[in-house]
This record gives C-alpha cells, sequence and structure tokens, in this order.
C-alpha cells in the first residue's frame, strides 16, 4: 500500500497505468466479441485484468481521492462486465438482448463493445436504468431535435437545458458551464465545509458513544434517567455536519467527473448528447429513503448488483418478482455495496473497514421496510379522507417525507463515519 507522504513519481504510475490499459481492453473483448468467449473464460479474463488492476490502483495518481475512485471505479465496472458476462448467451444477431438499440450490423464490433464497456446504467440499451433523464422515463422515447417530426407523440423530457436533444457543440459548452460551477462549489466545500473550521469539531464530537442516539433521548426524556453521554444541541449540529459531508462532496465530484468524461466522448464523435444524463437524479424526488436512492443518488450499481442479486436468490430457490424476492435482493445489493466500499477503505490502509461501518449500507433496506409497513397503514387511513383536496394530501405526503429522509439521514450518518475515525 502506497504510504501517502512519499513522494509519487512517474515510475510508480505506470504499472497501474499498464493494468488500466489491460483491464479496459479485456473488457472491451469481452462485450466486443460475446459470441466468441463462452461465460468462463471471459469471466476469467475479467478476473484476471481486474486483480492487476486492483492491486495496483493506489498508485496510479499522486492524488489519494483520485485513486480511491479509480479503485472503486474497478469494482463497479468488473461488476457490469461480470453480468454481461452470464447473461451472454452466445448470439450472433445485431442488436442483440444486451446491445445498444441503435446498433447495426455494419457498425464494427469494436464499436458495438464501446456502447456497453462504460455504459453501466445501460444508456439506450432494453435494460437501461429508467429515468435517468429526469420526466423521461426511457432515453430513446424522447426527440433527437427540436424540429423531429415525432416530437410531438413523444413524452417531453424535463431535464436540465433539455440537454437530451442539444447539438453536439451546444451540450459541450452547456456541460462545460456545469463543470466550471461543481469546481467552483467543490473548492468552496473543501475550504468551508471542513469538520475543523465549519464546526471547530474535536476527537470528542466524533467518540463510538457518539454513534447512538435514539438509546440516550429514551434515557433522558422518557426513562428520566441521565445517560452518561447526554444528547446535546451541539451533537446535533455535528450530526447534520456528517450526513452533509456523506453526500455533497460525492455529489459534486463524480458530477464532475462525469461531465469531464462526456464533454471528451461528446467532442471526439464516439457518443451523443443524449447518452450523457445527469449522474445524479433530482433532490425534489427524494421523499423517501427508496426514492433517494433509486430516483436522486447515481445509479451505476443498479443493474449489475440487482442482476448479481437476481442470481443469488433465485439459486435459493426464492422466487423473483415476488415481496420476499424483492426484499432478500434489496439486502444483497446493499450488501455487496458494504463490501465494495469496505474494500476500497482497506485498500487504502483503513484496517476496521470490515467492521460496523458496514451496517451503514445494510440498514437502508431496514428503511426500506419501515416506509413499506408506513404506507400501507397510511393508504388505509386516507381512504377516509376522500373529502381533502389531492393536491393537500400530495403536499403533506411530501412535507412529512423529506422530515423522514432528514431525520433518518441525520441518525445514521455516524454509523458510516464514526467507527471508522476510532480505528485503533
Amino acid at each position: 500500500m502506497a504510504d501517502s507522504e512519499e513522494l509519487w513519481t512517474l515510475a510508480e504510475g505506470a504499472q497501474p497505468l499498464l493494468w488500466s490499459m489491460i483491464f479496459c481492453f479485456t473488457c472491451l473483448v469481452v462485450v466486443s466479441f460475446p459470441s466468441y468467449f463462452n461465460r468462463w473464460i471471459s469471466i476469467s479474463m475479467l478476473v484476471i485484468s481486474a486483480y492487476g488492476a486492483f492491486q495496483t490502483s493506489h498508485n496510479l495518481s499522486p492524488d489519494d481521492t483520485l485513486n480511491e475512485i479509480y479503485t472503486r471505479y474497478i469494482l463497479i465496472g468488473s461488476s457490469h462486465i461480470l453480468s454481461m458476462c452470464y447473461q451472454n448467451n452466445g448470439s450472433k444477431e445485431v442488436p442483440n438482448h444486451l446491445d445498444h438499440k441503435d446498433a447495426k450490423p455494419e457498425w464494427s464490433p469494436w464499436y458495438r463493445g464501446w456502447k456497453l464497456l462504460f455504459n453501466i446504467r445501460g444508456v439506450g440499451t432494453p435494460w437501461e436504468v429508467p429515468y435517468l433523464w429526469p420526466g423521461l422515463k426511457n432515453t430513446w422515447l424522447a426527440p433527437t431535435a427540436p424540429g423531429d417530426s415525432d416530437q410531438i407523440a413523444r413524452p417531453k423530457a424535463v431535464t436540465r437545458h433539455n440537454l437530451i436533444y442539444k447539438g453536439k457543440w451546444t451540450g459541450i459548452v452547456i456541460r462545460c458551464g456545469y463543470l466550471l460551477l461543481n469546481l467552483f462549489l467543490l473548492a468552496c466545500y473543501y475550504e468551508y465545509m471542513d469538520g475543523e473550521y465549519f464546526l471547530h469539531v474535536k476527537p470528542a464530537d466524533l467518540t463510538l458513544e457518539k454513534e447512538g442516539i435514539l438509546r440516550r433521548l429514551f434515557q433522558t426524556y422518557v426513562g428520566g434517567v441521565q445517560p452518561t453521554t447526554p444528547v446535546t444541541q451541539r451533537e446535533f449540529q455535528v450530526r447534520v455536519w456528517q450526513a452533509a459531508e456523506n453526500i455533497i462532496g460525492d455529489f459534486l465530484l463524480l458530477s464532475n467527473y462525469h461531465d469531464f468524461f462526456a464533454i471528451v466522448f461528446i467532442a471526439v464523435g464516439l457518443d451523443e448528447s443524449w447518452e450523457w444524463p445527469p449522474f445524479f437524479g433530482q433532490i425534489t424526488k427524494a421523499y423517501t429513503m427508496r426514492r433517494f436512492w433509486s430516483m436522486w443518488w447515481h445509479k451505476v450499481i443498479y443493474r449489475s448488483f440487482s442482476s448479481h442479486a437476481a442470481l443469488m436468490s433465485s439459486t435459493l430457490g426464492i422466487k423473483q418478482r415476488t415481496t420476499l424476492g424483492r426484499t432478500v435482493n434489496g439486502f444483497l445489493v446493499f450488501g455487496m455495496s458494504a463490501v465494495m466500499h469496505a474494500m476500497v477503505l482497506w485498500k487504502y490502509g483503513n484496517s476496521c473497514a470490515w467492521g460496523r461501518s458496514m451496517m451503514y449500507w445494510m440498514l437502508q433496506p431496514v428503511a426500506f421496510l419501515v416506509e413499506g409497513i408506513v404506507q400501507s397503514l397510511w393508504a388505509r387511513f386516507t381512504k377516509r379522507l376522500q373529502w381533502l383536496h389531492p393536491a393537500v394530501l400530495g403536499a403533506f405526503e411530501m412535507v412529512v417525507g423529506f422530515a423522514w429522509v432528514f431525520s433518518w439521514r441525520i441518525w445514521e450518518a455516524p454509523k458510516r463515519t464514526t467507527s471508522l475515525m476510532n480505528c485503533l
């Protein structure tokens, strides 16, 4: 593992760069020539190249943040290609059940593979993640230009500046504007949202005793017993800061990387503007925890992790498309996410990565279960509120929903970071 205090050199970066190229080329070969390799050969090639890239990823650059994101991508990208491998049926039909919907027999197999290589969310494919462009379920439903003759018959895309049908250079210029704006906001975030600067956070604010809060609140206000570590206003302030820190940095940084690569690949003509929907959804849709993860947060693990979860639960004899199947798959998806994050943290030197912080991810589907129960009970109760205007009822539900999401995020925030900060 690299020592962050050592001076990085180009010679150190040569090996990880080589393995990065081997990894990307291997993945491209696997998805470009699906009928040439059986599943096990493809998977073996993938595992070898991914292992080499993962083992050397910490030396890719002098920037630890970039290296960490790259390491995370190796795991997510490997998951994506792995799911493509075992869904490969060896078909020579073009387009096949995995291909980009625009794929044509005259396309070079390398170009067909390119359209799948980094396309983790399946943009333009039959397995595309829905609502990548806000207000539009699938990308191929949108008009490709303002003058499209089918525009009236197709759904209207409600997106940021309608980038889905902007011309090449207009789309690039708009994305450059977003890139510069996010860089400015990211600089402000690093400067002013730092814990020591913003709240003068001290080690005493991040002790393991303060990881949980409900029991101490119950003891204070219901049991009448003063806990050893009482809940204070400052603790709530620190929790709000932790909850924001868990989101804002990734939101700005990952959006920047996404816009940068969108600009590059659209400029060189490999992709079109509509093939690069926003990395994140609309925050206004995140009024439940389920919608927080499915409608707002990025969906780069959605398809591949879900396919792995479905395969595992089916192997256990659990029927898919049932309440039990969806619940088990939800826990499996977040379990894989916990393992992925733990692998990255361990790779970068945190020996407690395989401990309590993993529970943060496993708690997310618990929130889904709570929401499902409450929503079911609420649906029965609202049958008595027929006299209430639907708009008023909907507004009330959204206000309560956002309050619930905010409360859950405040409660769970320390569970992701506190145990890591107290690692011995």
